[in-house]
């Protein structure tokens, strides 16, 4: 039985039976496959389809570029098994077939997170089963989903592609977080320091994990590298958002110079400053 792989968490892979597919004749016949294979829980009408990649072109003209990219599509990925197909097609739809033997990095991640919506506990508190599903989701997501992909004369095709784009990257940040903050809990700081520069490559901006990743480091004994850290989060912060880092960031810095954080020898709950929980008054800020 035929094996197909995509992965999406990046660039454009897909492997047929261990062996990559690298010759598509054109960046449509990708954009249809990664399509169909996201939306592979869909019956999809061939006019959607036409329109979604062809909408400069008449009705007709579209459909029948959709049957060329088809032909093509199937040609690829030797899709000629009359009794086990990957497309199910009629004269007004096409949809992956279900018993296909195939999989798609994107519905790994989202069938992990899906697993761990039946748990009622908080970040802080997750079980072994939860910690494990958050860990194997983030290793699928090897950069943003269809990196370097676009197809900027199909308007309905690109806002498809930013949709899913952001709602899998927001996934991935709030996977990351949660992980780090268990970790910053177990006081296991080299997975800590892992998951917070994890989610400083995907937003280094982000001042939550520059915290994180300097509250680990320090009470992991590097105490230079954590101000370092800070160090580095100003510069990102100035060069991409032209802004100063906030109060809670600014704290944890002054309290990690004058030894004073490492000397609380605390769990990371009663040490955690965060922006949310800031208020200004006057001239002064106050945490609460």
């Amino acid at each position: 039985m035929s094996q197909l792989d995509l992965s999406l968490l990046g660039s454009f892979q897909v492997l047929k039976n261990g062996h990559p597919v690298l010759h598509f004749p054109y960046e449509k016949v990708k954009a249809l496959l990664a399509y169909l294979m996201v939306e592979a829980h869909a019956v999809h009408h061939r006019n959607t389809l036409a329109a979604l990649l062809w909408s400069d072109q008449t009705e007709s003209s579209a459909r029948s570029n959709l049957r060329k990219a088809l032909s093509m599509l199937r040609k690829i990925l030797d899709d000629r098994d009359p009794a086990h197909p990957l497309l199910l097609t009629t004269r007004n739809t096409i949809q992956v077939n279900a018993n296909y033997n195939c999989t798609v990095d994107v519905a790994a991640f989202t069938a992990h997170l899906k697993a761990t919506t039946t748990h009622s506990h908080s970040s802080t508190d997750l079980c072994l089963d939860c910690v494990e599903h958050l860990e194997q989701a983030i290793a699928l997501y090897q950069n943003e989903f269809l990196s370097n992909f676009a197809l900027s004369e199909c308007d309905r095709f690109e806002d498809w592609l930013a949709c899913t784009r952001e709602q899998l990257h927001q996934q991935a940040i709030e996977v990351c977080t949660q992980l780090t903050t268990h970790f910053e809990h177990q006081r296991n700081w080299h997975r800590a320091k892992f998951y917070a520069k994890r989610q400083l490559k995907l937003e280094p901006w982000n001042e939550g994990a520059h915290q994180a990743l300097m509250r680990a480091l320090v009470m992991d004994g590097q105490r230079n590298a954590a101000l370092i850290q800070y160090d580095r989060c100003r510069q990102i912060l100035n060069a991409e958002l032209e802004v100063e880092p906030e109060y809670a960031t600014v704290a944890l810095y002054e309290q990690i110079q004058n030894g004073y954080f490492s000397r609380m020898n605390r769990s990371p709950s009663n040490i955690t400053l965060r922006s949310s929980v800031s208020v200004i008054k006057g001239s002064r800020i106050l945490l609460k």
